[in-house]
C-alpha cells in the first residue's frame, strides 16, 4: 500500500491542488509552477507558467480540458538552456510520457523540473467542453476518443501524483521519487496510507479503457484496413498539416513536409500524371499522412491531440494508437515508459525482426 500526504484544506479537488502548488512557492521550494489557468472562465485552460501564490491557487489541476501538450511547454523551456531555478511541472500522464520521449531525442533538460501528475480520469473534446465546461471529468461519454482507449492514465516517471480518487475530500499528494518525498516533508505533511478505494476506483478505469480500446482497434481494423481503407480513412484530410503542428513528438527544426521538396515544377506534376494517371493537387495527403506514421509511431504517447487540431474531424489519433501499438510492441518497447529506454529509431541491434527477413 502506497503512502501519501492528504491534502483537507479544501474539500473541492482542484482548490487543494491549486492551494498545494501555491504552498510550494510559498515555502520557496519552487521559483515557479507550470499549470493549466482559465484565461477568461469557460473558454478552457492553458498551460501558465505562474510566480505569484494567488495565481497559482486559481489553476485547475484536473479541469478536462486539454487544449495543448505540457511536454512541448516544457520543450520551449529547456531545449537550449536548462532551468537554474526549481519549477514544478504539473502534467498529465500523457504528458510526462511525452516528457520522457523528448528527454531521450535531448529536446527537453530536465534539471531543476519537479514533475507534479495525478491520476487522469480524461478530458473532454475541446467544442464539447466549451458547450459545458466544468472542472471534473464526470461525464464518461463526453471524453475524448483518446482518453476512452488510454490504458496508461497514471504516470509512471515523476516526482509525485495527485489524486482525488477514492478520497473522502481534497486530495492526496503521493511521492513517486525520493525528491518528492522530500518535498512534502519539507511542507510538513505527515505521510498516511492512501486509501485503498483509489486502487479500486483504478481497476474498474483500468478494466473500461481495455474494452474500449480493443473495441476500436477491432472497429478500425475492420472498417479501414487496405489501401482502400485507409483512402477511405483520410479522405477527408485537406492537407492543412494541423495534426503535425499539435503533436508534441513532432519536433523536427527542418521538416521534409516543409520543405522545397515538395515544391515541384510542371514538369514532375506532369510525369506523376503520367505514371498515376490521376494527381490530387497540389499534393497528396496519403503521402504526408504515410510519413508521419513512419516517423512518430515508434514513439507515439497516445495523446490524441492530432486529433483534436484536425479541422474535418479525422481521428487521427486513432490509426496513429492503432499502428504504435504494433510498431511499438514488435520492438517490445513502450513510448514513455522509461527514460532507461532508448528510443526504437536511436538503437540499432544486430539482430532484431529476424521473423522478417526469412
Amino acid at each position: 500500500m502506497s503512502k501519501g500526504a492528504w491534502i483537507k484544506t479544501k474539500k473541492d479537488p482542484n482548490e487543494a491542488a491549486g492551494w498545494f502548488l501555491a504552498e510550494l512557492r510559498r515555502k520557496d521550494i519552487v521559483k515557479g509552477v507550470m499549470a493549466q489557468k482559465e484565461m477568461y472562465p469557460g473558454q478552457g485552460a492553458w498551460h501558465y507558467l505562474l510566480k505569484n501564490p494567488e495565481d497559482i491557487e486559481k489553476t485547475k489541476v484536473f479541469i478536462p480540458f486539454m487544449g495543448s501538450s505540457g511536454a512541448t511547454a516544457l520543450s520551449k523551456l529547456t531545449k537550449d538552456k536548462p532551468l537554474k531555478d526549481p519549477v514544478a511541472m504539473v502534467l498529465r500522464p500523457c504528458e510526462v510520457r511525452g516528457v520522457v520521449e523528448l528527454t531521450k531525442y535531448k529536446q527537453i533538460q530536465l534539471d531543476n523540473v519537479i514533475i507534479i501528475s495525478f491520476d487522469c480520469v480524461g478530458t473532454y473534446e475541446r467544442t464539447t467542453y466549451l458547450e459545458g465546461p466544468t472542472y471534473l471529468p464526470e461525464d464518461e461519454e463526453k471524453l475524448r476518443g483518446a482518453c476512452k482507449r488510454c490504458k496508461r492514465f497514471t504516470p509512471n516517471f515523476g516526482d509525485i501524483t495527485l489524486t482525488y480518487l477514492g478520497i473522502s475530500e481534497g486530495i492526496m499528494a503521493i511521492p513517486t521519487s525520493e525528491k518528492g518525498e522530500e518535498i512534502l516533508k519539507s511542507l510538513g505533511f505527515e505521510l498516511v496510507e492512501v486509501p485503498a478505494e483509489r486502487e479500486k476506483k483504478l481497476a474498474e478505469l483500468q478494466e473500461k479503457r481495455e474494452k474500449a480500446r480493443e473495441e476500436q482497434f477491432t472497429e478500425f481494423k475492420k472498417e479501414y484496413s487496405g489501401m482502400e481503407g485507409q483512402l477511405k480513412f483520410f479522405g477527408k484530410c485537406i492537407n492543412c498539416k494541423n495534426c503535425m503542428e499539435n503533436c508534441p513528438i513532432c519536433f523536427c527544426k527542418e521538416c521534409f513536409f516543409k520543405s522545397p521538396s515538395l515544391t515541384w515544377d510542371s514538369e514532375v506534376y506532369m510525369d506523376m500524371l503520367d505514371n498515376k494517371g490521376a494527381v490530387r493537387m497540389p499534393e497528396d495527403p496519403i503521402f504526408f499522412q504515410w510519413g508521419r506514421l513512419a516517423h512518430i509511431t515508434p514513439s507515439c504517447i497516445g495523446c490524441g491531440l492530432c486529433t483534436e487540431a484536425c479541422p474535418v474531424g479525422i481521428d487521427v489519433g486513432l490509426i496513429f494508437s492503432y499502428v504504435a501499438e504494433h510498431v511499438q510492441g514488435a520492438f517490445d518497447y513502450e513510448a514513455g515508459r522509461s527514460l532507461d529506454e532508448s528510443p526504437i529509431l536511436m538503437e540499432f541491434k544486430e539482430k532484431e525482426l529476424e521473423d522478417l527477413a526469412m
